[in-house]
């Protein structure tokens, strides 16, 4: 019961925070370039790699988020570590309802889905919080899931 209760209030910091709002998971990336303006980032990095570009912004609470982005546009990835969630809902857009339905089934922490069309961790204890999520089928080729972190 008490792992219930540590899982809403979780989802709950997660969806509170709204100076978190971020490029959405499946979506275009053209927002991830105002990113940093709109969480009022104190710092912000981009880097390439051969198939996809990450973009780490460090909001005023600490929380690294990095977005993973294809050749072509796409977040096909997300990862967070910090004191703070991000803003779940906004991050994880029209998956977060899956996410939701399937950690709602879970009694146990850290909150995992793992499908098809969608893979969330999310782990941690107040002040050190951590987590990713991918759209297995939009990984870009030759790309492993484990460089989303």
């Amino acid at each position: 019961m008490l792992s219930i209760g540590i899982a809403g209030a979780m989802l709950g910091a997660g969806c509170a925070l709204p100076l978190a709002a971020h490029a959405t998971l499946g979506e275009n990336a053209s927002s991830v370039d105002n990113d940093g303006a709109r969480m009022h980032a104190v710092a912000r990095t981009a880097s390439t790699q051969n198939a996809y570009s990450v973009h780490a912004i460090t909001l005023p609470s600490g929380t690294l988020v990095r977005e993973y982005v294809t050749a072509n546009g796409m977040v096909f990835g997300v990862a967070w570590e910090g004191p703070t969630l991000p803003d779940l809902k906004s991050v994880l857009g029209t998956s977060f309802n899956t996410y939701v339905a399937a950690s709602a089934a879970q009694r146990n922490t850290p909150l995992a889905v793992s499908g098809a069309d969608l893979v969330v961790y999310s782990g941690g204890h107040l002040r050190a919080f951590s987590g990713y999520a991918y759209l297995p089928r939009a990984l870009p080729a030759g790309v492993a899931p484990s460089v989303i972190r």
